[in-house]
């Protein structure tokens, strides 16, 4: 079985199973007839995306494409991951048909595919905000892996092969997560002050190396994994624009270093027991660790990456405050002695 490729944006792929989609847009569709085994959405071009609407319910979002980047548009304007609007494209796009079922619209609302009245609708807009296309999804049936749709405007009720992937309408699943960004591997220290102390973690050989261990001490390994663990990862739950929470201070900060010399810094305020993050990105003065460029190249061309990382991520981070998990919180209010033991 060949590959199809959605390419969303020039930076981004997604891997689609089937065969090589045709170019074009369906604004001017007309009803074909499919074959078991075929895509539910015939002639569709994912570089031609500029908008994605989704509803269920009472619950709806809006997405536009901003140069190279989705906007979570409405009360926050707020950058999605690319990621997260290839896997919505994808999930539709990848419907393939197991069987036809029904034309006939008085069989819809038992099957789930009325439209907005209750069902998943998936709507795609090209540049100049004409709708693409839209897809209704319905009921799943019983015993079987896949579900019913119907292309919006049409009548035929397919049953699809396979389970449709998450598509949320919570706007908090689109929120990113990428703080700090990229692969664990592209660390090589993590430092933290706070107001009991500080602490800094050496990464570089690939197993956490707490630095300044005092004589007679050493490191607890299972505490440092622990806090690690839980620094690695990002559990947001809200997002506030900076200048609605602007009296918060934060004490707390701690620097997650890569190793192409970028330094992603998250400081952290609490107030009536909710925690919140602000974040920006740096390039550290003392440049790159020792024999690491990160991104493959070296000199100019590692500096000019390592700075386009930066700006790319303060410009969609910047105006944010991040809610987050206490756990995560709590990670970053550990002191040195809490992660030493007696030898």
């Amino acid at each position: 079985m060949e590959t199809r490729h959605l390419i969303i944006l020039a930076a981004v792929a997604v891997v689609l199973t089937g065969a090589v989609i045709a170019l074009g847009v369906l604004e001017n569709r007309q009803e074909v007839t499919l074959k078991e085994g075929s895509y539910l959405l015939q002639g569709f071009n994912p570089e031609k995306v500029y908008g994605i609407y989704i509803k269920q319910g009472d619950e709806s979002l809006t997405f536009k494409r901003l140069d190279e980047r989705f906007i979570l548009t409405g009360t926050y304007d707020y950058p999605v991951s690319n990621d997260q609007i290839n896997r919505i494209v994808k999930a539709i796009a990848d419907i393939r048909c197991a069987e036809k079922v029904t034309s006939d619209e008085r069989n819809h609302a038992a099957l789930g595919v009325m439209g907005e009245k209750g069902s998943l609708v998936v709507r795609f807009f090209n540049e100049s905000g004409q709708k693409m296309t839209g897809m209704v999804i319905g009921r799943d049936r019983p015993g079987f892996p896949g579900f019913y749709a119907r292309l919006e405007d049409e009548r035929q009720v397919y049953l699809s092969t396979d389970a449709l992937p998450p598509v949320s309408t919570n706007y908090v699943d689109y929120i990113r997560r990428d703080l700090p960004p990229g692969r664990k591997t592209d660390y090589v220290r993590i430092s933290c002050k706070n107001g009991s102390g500080a602490f800094a973690l050496d990464l570089r050989e690939g197993k956490p190396v707490l630095e300044d261990v005092p004589k007679k001490q050493r490191q607890n390994d299972g505490a440092i994994a622990e806090v690690l663990k839980t620094l690695q990862q990002f559990p947001v739950r809200n997002i506030h624009r900076k200048g609605d929470l602007s009296a918060l201070s934060y004490p707390t900060r701690l620097d997650f270093q890569r190793k192409d010399g970028t330094v992603y810094r998250v400081e952290l305020a609490e107030k009536d027991g909710r925690h919140f993050a602000r974040t920006a990105a740096m390039i550290d003065a003392t440049g790159p660790a020792k024999g690491e460029t990160g991104g493959g190249g070296s000199g100019q061309e590692a500096h000019q990456m390592a700075r386009q990382s930066v700006d790319a991520f303060n410009r969609d981070h910047e105006p944010w405050v991040y809610e987050i998990d206490a756990t995560w919180a709590r990670a970053a209010q550990r002191s040195q002695k809490d992660l030493l033991e007696q030898q």
